[in-house]
């Protein structure tokens, strides 16, 4: 029975200890987290909305975002806080985008000042316009500039366009890799096909013949009159005349190449 009793004291004395322990660890949380919501509560300062680092494209607006300044009581105040423009060390009267530049924008209240840099930057690469596929002949693939009829626009309004000069003489399709560059870096690359077919080829003899290059869209012509009137005819004709002869070749009603042969 004591046995029983004592064991009774030894267990009601564990208990009390883990309670008290457990009131007094509450206790100390209580007093840390008390501690914390004060250096928060007490805390003070201009904070920036946004980024402390912001970039704008060139030409797009810059938008004003502002800072709040907290006081010691944690009330938010931005209506009070001053902001003004700098370019380098010069104070501006605002943000101008036109031009790729650093500015810093400094908000000052109550003897307090906070910065943001606000970077005028190109990040716009060139646009071409249509590269359209030009279909020239062996005679002229030799001095063919592939530059030629290649136009790409940007908004700092200068470009420099730039295509490979990899085409043959050889009849063939050509894949020519053109580059447009801005004062900015800013690089943009785009593909044009080039096809090299046989010219108008002349062969006299008892006659002029005349060979046009296949294809299934052209139509073939030629003029006796110094290109007054022309003749329709097929891509391998025979013809007897004296004088100079203009043959031409039409696709949709565009002239896609010529070439003249005098008869003596």
């Amino acid at each position: 029975m004591k046995k029983s009793f004592k064991a009774v004291i030894l267990f009601l004395i564990l208990v009390f200890v883990f309670v008290a322990l457990f009131i007094v660890f509450k206790s100390l949380r209580k007093e840390d987290a008390k501690e914390n919501f004060q250096i928060v509560e007490k805390s003070s300062g201009i904070i920036i909305n946004g980024d402390y680092v912001t970039y704008v494209n060139i030409g797009d607006e810059y938008n004003e975002a502002g800072a709040i300044f907290y006081d010691e009581n944690g009330n938010a105040i931005s209506g009070k806080i001053e902001i003004s423009y700098y370019d380098g060390n010069e104070q501006v009267f605002n943000i101008d985008t036109r031009y790729v530049n650093d500015y810093v924008v400094k908000y000052e209240f109550n003897g307090m000042m906070a910065k943001r840099v606000v970077i005028i930057s190109d990040r716009i690469s060139p646009k071409f316009e249509e590269l359209k596929t030009k279909t020239i002949t062996s005679l002229e693939a030799a001095t063919y500039d592939v530059n030629d009829g290649v136009l790409a626009m940007d908004n700092s309004s200068k470009t420099t366009v730039k295509c490979d000069n990899s085409i043959g003489t050889l009849p063939g399709n050509y894949l020519v890799i053109c580059k447009a560059t801005d004062p900015y870096g800013n690089v943009e690359v785009n593909k044009r096909l080039i096809k090299v077919i046989e010219g108008i080829t002349f062969n006299y003899k008892n006659g002029l013949e005349i060979k046009f290059p296949k294809g299934s869209k052209y139509i073939y012509k030629y003029s006796l009159d110094g290109g007054n009137t022309f003749i329709n005819c097929t891509n391998s004709e025979l013809i007897h005349a004296e004088g100079s002869v203009i043959a031409a070749v039409y696709s949709n009603d565009e002239l896609v190449m010529s070439n003249t042969y005098y008869i003596n």
